[in-house]
């Protein structure tokens, strides 16, 4: 029961995500720069600024937190270095709303002689998988800016599959001076432009231009500017091409099932070029379940809203 509470003590507290909009922290540091991968400069500007819920605690950001002292423990039993919790919030020395609190120390020994710090995170096989180097882009911006504000000189990086309950071998890390220089100054000046200054970013994808204009007004029509009208015929000539690509697709699909016939694969040289399987699927049926059961369609239906992007071919 004590290790159980212990654990559940690294759970963020409510006072510590209010602390955050007023900092930017190791985990933002790629978002601002536009380098995350699931979130950009804009949402982080606009949690920031209040004007977007922060992402909110789930299942598997707990799991992480909690499971956080088990990964250290296995960290020590593979590696023979000790680490300890790290309470401290550190800070910047020339810009104090750079912020973070790393994991876990690790203390100096005879394999290291300063302290270092331990990252330690929980992921998909998925994610990892599709990657052109170990981790992702923004892991290393997060550890790099928490070895600038500690000024420590290594760091170690433990994952955790939580798919195929799989450690990954540790990943020593070594500050990178010039890496930090060049990122503490380019995430300082969108902090004072941004935060401090109050310009909004740029929406850089789909998504973000959703959160800035959620709904259409159906009496409001805009007159193509020579910029905009441009964009409208490059996007034809796109389409046009596309339309051709596809339909080009398809014909040596065909040609290619038609060699196949009742084959599963084909295959050259023992490796697998193509794959066309049998497969069964099963899909709910929602009109006929509005028209024999409408209350029973009625009670789990779920109303969504969205913007159609629709492109008109001139006559």
């Amino acid at each position: 029961m004590a290790t159980a509470v212990k654990y559940l003590d690294n759970i963020p507290t409510p006072k510590w995500v209010a602390d955050r909009k007023a900092s930017l922290g190791g985990s933002e540091v790629a978002a601002a720069l536009g380098r995350a991968e699931y979130t950009t400069p804009l949402r982080l500007w606009m949690t920031k600024k209040g004007l977007l819920e922060p992402m909110k605690g789930n299942a598997v950001t707990e799991f992480g937190h909690v499971f956080e002292p088990v990964m250290a423990e296995k960290f020590t039993k593979l590696t023979g270095l000790k680490t300890r919790n790290a309470p401290k919030t550190y800070a910047h020395s020339q810009y104090p709303f750079l912020r973070g609190k790393i994991d876990r120390q690790i203390i100096a020994s005879d394999n290291h002689p300063g302290t270092g710090l331990l990252e330690l995170k929980t992921t998909t096989s998925h994610r990892l998988k599709n990657l052109s180097g170990p981790y992702p882009l923004e892991w290393k911006y997060q550890i790099q800016f928490y070895l600038a504000l500690t000024g420590y000189e290594y760091a170690y990086l433990y994952i955790y599959e939580r798919d195929s309950a799989e450690y990954h071998k540790p990943i020593i890390i070594f500050r990178d001076d010039r890496f930090i220089a060049e990122m503490i100054s380019e995430v300082a000046k969108w902090w004072n432009k941004h935060i401090v200054g109050g310009v909004r970013p740029n929406p850089v994808n789909g998504e973000d231009r959703i959160i800035l204009f959620p709904e259409s007004k159906g009496d409001v029509v805009v007159e193509a500017t020579p910029k905009a009208y441009g964009y409208y015929t490059e996007l034809l000539d796109i389409r046009q091409r596309m339309e051709r690509l596809v339909a080009l697709e398809d014909h040596y699909k065909n040609l290619i099932k038609d060699h196949l016939k009742e084959a599963e694969r084909m295959v050259a040289g023992g490796r697998t070029l193509v794959s066309w399987k049998s497969s069964t699927s099963t899909r709910l049926d929602t009109t006929r379940l509005k028209a024999d059961h409408p209350e029973l369609y009625q009670q789990y239906g779920v109303e969504s809203s969205s913007r159609r992007f629709l492109l008109t071919k001139p006559k």
